[in-house]
C-alpha cells in the first residue's frame, strides 16, 4: 500500500507511524 505524498516516520520499534488523520480515515485502531 502506497501513501503518496505522505512522509511516514519510523518509530523506535521500526514500525511505520501513521498520522492520526490517515489512521482515522482508514479506520485503523491503535494496536491493529
Amino acid at each position: 500500500m502506497k501513501a503518496t505524498g505522505i512522509v511516514r516516520r519510523i518509530d523506535d520499534l521500526g514500525r511505520v507511524v501513521i498520522p492520526k488523520e490517515i489512521r482515522r480515515t482508514m479506520r485503523i485502531r491503535e494496536g491493529d
